[in-house]
């Protein structure tokens, strides 16, 4: 059992707000002393540990208390749950890296800031990866979903680059002759970048040809958009017509 003292010393978590936590209800000490002493057990120590994960990754104290108010769990299972939320909550500040990148050389290229996008990033301060995607869930499963967020995961800062710089040069040349040398190359080039960021998955990125054309304006495959998409299908029809 640890005193209020020690456990303040051992974990670093001042006496003054592990009296907080006591007073609303987030960690209570599971005995006292015949002197009034509180003690914490080990039990007490795994509930702080979760605690402080969760107040690191951004959870509101009330949000906390919801969550470790689901279920008891033992060591194991705590900390399991624990990287779990980690690993999510990477992958959303990953995806918000390549978002804010998006938006970079959004401007870079455009000259102009898309409010938007800048609307839809503020939003994804406050979404789980899955939500982002919340939009496309009627065309994909989550195993689909997961697919497109490690992929997002996986792209480096010259990737979201050539991306970005790909459809932008696509934007600029959107009314030419989809039959023409010149809008071959700019569709090529689309490709190309695509099939590096699904390193040759095929079957997935036709998969996902269904969604892109029900395309809704936000951040998933910005800076896709429908525009964008019906330029590459007539490319596409155009030279397979001339075939």
């Amino acid at each position: 059992m640890y005193t209020i003292g020690k456990l303040s010393k051992n974990t670093g978590v001042t006496k003054r707000t592990l009296d907080y936590y006591d007073e609303i209800g987030l960690l209570h000490p599971s005995s006292k002393t015949e002197g009034g002493h509180r003690l914490y057990s080990e039990d007490d120590v795994m509930q702080l540990e979760r605690i402080l994960a969760l107040k690191y990754m951004g959870f509101s104290l009330e949000k906390i208390k919801e969550i470790l108010g689901s279920q008891a769990l033992n060591w194991q299972e705590s900390i399991q749950q624990q990287l779990e939320m980690v690993k999510r909550e990477q992958e959303r500040l990953k995806m918000l890296e390549q978002a804010l990148l998006g938006v970079s050389y959004s401007i870079e290229f455009e000259e102009e800031v898309n409010w938007s996008i800048i609307y839809r990033i503020i939003q994804f301060y406050h979404q789980d990866p899955e939500e982002v995607f919340q939009e496309y869930h009627h065309h994909l499963g989550m195993e689909e979903i997961q697919k497109l967020a490690d992929i997002n995961a996986r792209m480096t800062e010259e990737d979201v680059h050539e991306w970005m710089k790909a459809i932008h040069d696509i934007k600029k040349h959107i009314h030419i002759d989809p039959s023409s040398k010149e809008a071959l190359e700019l569709a090529k080039r689309w490709l190309d970048r695509a099939e590096k960021m699904f390193e040759g998955d095929e079957e997935f990125m036709e998969g996902l040809w269904e969604p892109l054309q029900d395309l809704q304006e936000g951040i998933a495959f910005y800076p896709m958009d429908k525009e964008v998409v019906g330029f590459l299908q007539r490319v596409s029809e155009a030279h397979a017509a001339g075939k």
